[in-house]
């Protein structure tokens, strides 16, 4: 008895060799895919991700396939066949002097891919990307703090690969510590059902400032930032203004005092990036407070008040994967409270649907309160949704900041992103490259496969193998039709740049109909060998091809081979004018569809032969007369025939014909022999 695990399994093994064989046929068309539903069921855990990340100081290239892991978070450790996303939590540089225009974004560098694990062994990763060679597509860096940027960090998430994720409980992400978590995200075969529950990534992004009791320094109202204090001068309560929230250009050293800090400071109201500002003490003895400012993401984040030493609120986010940023502390002589709220973070949902009542909140949390000041609130996090273009969205969005407490700036909303343009209100596309979401390598319905291509025993090929190789050219741009001749229903699509084409057919479309694909083959085009479709023989009429397909669920059709042969190319030169009793030489250009032989003729009694110029160079390679013998020519290759003709001052058309003899051509299949001629005028 096969167990639905080991089912699963071996489909996803199935699938991976289907890949494999048209990634092999088709050149560059190459979907990574992990092992969709290997997982099984989810939806009764609370915890479903684990968080990596390397050394404080490591950076993986474009190209890098494998690298060191030293921290993790969570209780799934990494497995060969386990879907990943790597992303780039922080890095973004910014403004950072001390006046007006503080904290704007000079750039940010926050990359984000999917990958597949290959092997673990111990710290050390082995991943298969979409970039050059199989490795990353980005760069990422961690980096402590400098004096002219912040801490940089990248993080890997193993993502879970489910089959059917029903949940049975509030499913929610570890928060963000400023080496890892924040990101909730989960890649499901078939359909997420919410049962009336969350998936909740509220308060799990950037944190919010930490606020301190400080008696007063030399700080001045108009800062925008100014040096935190150290632990010495924290004991003794000597320092001014309050925390910056944490964002996405760094993290202020009161939350993590290893390699962390803005540059200039951590301390008073200007805003860094998406993170909100603290607020600033207005008298030297820190006893006229200011409040923090919001985070901000998709929206500014409120200023906090008063006007003129209020945390600024947080600036918004770039359009990239990327966690709500900390409100801003408000500034504090004694006493609890006055903190910044967290942001919200990341959420990612790769599926087949998404249904039922429930909420994705991605909620910023509220500032808190000390006396008569209040820290910002946090900004809302980060959507990103991967579903079916039909698919519409019942479920409940929570993604707004969180409040300031007392005069806290309000959190800013958060950002709604998705693959593709979607008529969701509200969500913007974002497409997020690398390994395929789990219902694309392997469809729930229905899924078709082929690669058009020109199998003419280019480059090294075989002519006529229904296999692409060599150099033989794909052939991108060609439409085809999958139609239910029982209905109105039809979808086409167009072979890509490597000439492969598919066609996914969602559960619902899949009830084991009959349908027929079909394709018009393009002028000058012809297919030698009609190909078999799982079995079934293909139909020919005139240049429309067709095969018959049963679209079950769960099933592949394909990869279906189509390899077509190009009409030679033979071209007259232009009509020429000669005076009587002249000779001339004029020249035709041939090129070879296919590797094989090509034969020249003319009856014409003006000639007087004809001349091979093979290299095109108006040299002549060999004398030749009546039917030629063959010759030897590649698939390709273009070569010239000079005709040398005597005119005897009577307008005359003069035609050549072009015969060619393709090798190991199927039996009955054979080229038709090309005519071209050119006009001869008598002239002065």
């Amino acid at each position: 008895m096969v167990s639905l695990q080991q089912h699963h399994r071996r489909l996803a093994r199935s699938t991976a060799l289907i890949l494999a064989l048209l990634l092999g046929q088709s050149g560059a068309w190459a979907t990574v895919c992990a092992n969709p539903g290997r997982d099984g069921q989810g939806g009764n855990d609370a915890l479903i991700n684990s968080y990596f990340t390397g050394r404080d100081t490591q950076t993986l290239s474009p190209g890098t396939r494998t690298f060191s892991l030293t921290r993790q978070r969570g209780h799934i450790p990494l497995h060969a066949g386990d879907l990943a996303l790597l992303l780039q939590v922080q890095s973004a540089s910014m403004n950072t002097a001390n006046r007006t225009g503080y904290g704007q974004l000079q750039g940010h560098g926050l990359m984000a891919e999917w990958v597949r694990v290959d092997r673990v062994e111990g710290e050390q990763v082995w991943i298969q990307g979409d970039g050059a060679g199989g490795g990353l597509i980005h760069s990422y860096v961690n980096a402590p703090a400098s004096g002219e940027q912040g801490r940089r960090r990248w993080q890997l998430v193993r993502v879970p690969q489910y089959e059917h994720f029903s949940l049975q409980q509030d499913t929610r992400a570890l928060p963000w510590d400023g080496y890892t978590g924040g990101v909730l995200a989960v890649d499901v075969r078939r359909k997420v059902t919410m049962n009336g529950h969350r998936l909740s990534v509220a308060g799990a992004g950037f944190r919010g400032g930490p606020a301190l009791s400080l008696q007063g320094a030399l700080g001045r109202p108009a800062d925008w930032r100014y040096p935190a204090p150290s632990v010495q001068d924290r004991q003794a309560g000597y320092g001014h203004h309050a925390s910056k929230g944490e964002g996405l250009a760094g993290t202020p050293v009161l939350l993590l005092d290893t390699g962390t800090r803005y540059p200039g400071g951590d301390m008073g109201r200007g805003a860094p990036a998406n993170a909100g500002g603290g607020g600033n003490g207005l008298d030297l003895s820190h006893q006229q407070l200011g409040n923090g400012g919001g985070g901000g993401n998709g929206a500014p984040g409120g200023h906090g008040l008063p006007a003129e030493g209020g945390g600024r609120g947080g600036h918004p986010a770039p359009r990239v994967l990327v966690l709500g940023g900390g409100g801003g502390a408000a500034a504090r002589r004694q006493g609890d409270g006055g903190q910044g709220g967290n942001g919200g973070g990341l959420l990612l949902v790769r599926a087949a649907g998404l249904q039922g009542q429930g909420a994705l909140d991605l909620r910023g949390l509220a500032g808190s309160a000390a006396a008569d000041v209040g820290g910002g609130g946090g900004s809302g996090g980060t959507l990103w949704l991967d579903l079916p273009v039909t698919d519409s969205l019942a479920v409940t969005i929570k993604h707004a900041g969180g409040a300031g407490a007392k005069d806290g700036g309000l959190g800013g909303d958060g950002q709604l992103l998705a693959r593709g343009e979607r008529g969701w209100p509200g969500f913007h596309s974002l497409s997020v490259a690398g390994a395929e979401a789990g219902f694309r390598c392997r469809p729930a319905g229905h899924w078709l496969t082929g690669v058009l291509f020109e199998d003419n025993g280019a480059g090294g090929g075989q002519a006529f193998n229904q296999r692409r190789e060599g150099g033989e050219a794909p052939l991108p741009g060609l439409t085809l039709t999958l139609q239910d001749p029982a209905s109105d229903w039809q979808k086409t699509t167009t072979s890509g740049a490597s000439g492969a084409f598919q066609f996914r057919l969602s559960e619902a479309q899949s009830r084991g109909q009959t349908l027929w694909l079909s394709l018009s083959l393009p002028t000058g085009k012809r297919l030698p060998q009609l190909p078999s479709l799982n079995g079934k023989p293909g139909q020919r009429k005139d240049s429309q091809i067709r095969w018959q397909v049963t679209a079950s669920a769960d099933r592949h059709s394909g990869p279906l081979p189509l390899g077509l042969i190009a009409e030679p190319g033979w071209q007259a030169p232009d009509d020429t004018v000669l005076a009587p009793g002249s000779t001339a030489v004029l020249t035709f250009e041939y090129r070879a569809p296919v590797t094989g032989q090509v034969q020249f003729h003319s009856d014409h009694p003006a000639l007087r032969g004809l001349l091979m110029d093979r290299a095109c160079s108006g040299d002549s390679e060999q004398w030749q007369s009546g039917q030629n013998a063959g010759w030897p020519v590649t698939a390709g290759e273009r070569l010239c025939v000079r005709v040398p003709v005597r005119f005897d001052g009577q307008p005359a058309r003069i035609p050549v014909t072009a015969t060619t003899l393709p090798d190991n051509a199927p039996a009955d299949f054979m080229i038709t022999p090309q005519q071209t001629s050119v006009k001869i005028l008598p002239g002065s």
